[in-house]
């Protein structure tokens, strides 16, 4: 009984898991002459304090960076092999559907009524950039990018922020 309990929900679990991340497109790219192995030290370029976030998002941002960096060998410095660099697009989308109801008889000259409602959706469409630029080369060697739909629930902005730069460092060539 349990074989077949496992054999119809898993899958069904695993559909609803990978559905939440689906309407986020990740794409990376990187300079394949640069040697990822020399890098040992990374810090944020100025630009990144500049970020179209509020404070808080801009922090959890840059824990977030800090986090996958050093998940990849990295170690936040003064003196840094490469900065790290990001910015943040975001346009605001609106949809209208409208729904017309019919009421009573025929409605035909003016007998019987009619109700039409406009559903108006706004929705925010945001696209993230992370680059990575070697100091002394001064040229960016990777670049990551975000694109989507933006969750405004506060309470998950942090699990969001978290789960898209993992996202975005998934393919760093190291």
């Amino acid at each position: 009984m349990k074989i077949n309990f496992l054999k119809t929900i898993l899958p069904v679990m695993l559909v609803v898991v990978m559905a939440g991340c689906a309407s986020i497109k990740v794409s990376s790219d990187y300079d394949r002459k640069a040697d990822f192995s020399k890098y040992k030290t990374f810090n944020f370029s100025k630009e990144v304090d500049k970020v179209t976030l509020n404070d808080l998002n801009r922090r959890r941002l840059k824990d977030a960076i800090t986090k996958e960096m050093q998940a990849k060998g990295f170690q936040v410095s003064e003196t840094p092999d490469v900065l790290v660099n990001a910015f943040v697009k975001g346009k605001t989308k609106y949809s209208a559907t409208a729904n017309t109801n019919y009421n009573g008889g025929m409605y035909y000259r003016g007998w019987g009524s009619s109700n039409t409602y406009v559903d108006v959706n706004k929705s925010v469409e945001g696209t993230l950039f992370i680059d990575v630029i070697d100091v002394q080369e001064k040229s960016m060697i990777w670049e990551g990018v975000a694109e989507g739909l933006v969750n405004p629930r506060t309470e998950t902005r942090e699990d969001q922020i978290n789960n898209v730069v993992g996202m975005i460092f998934k393919n760093f060539p190291r």
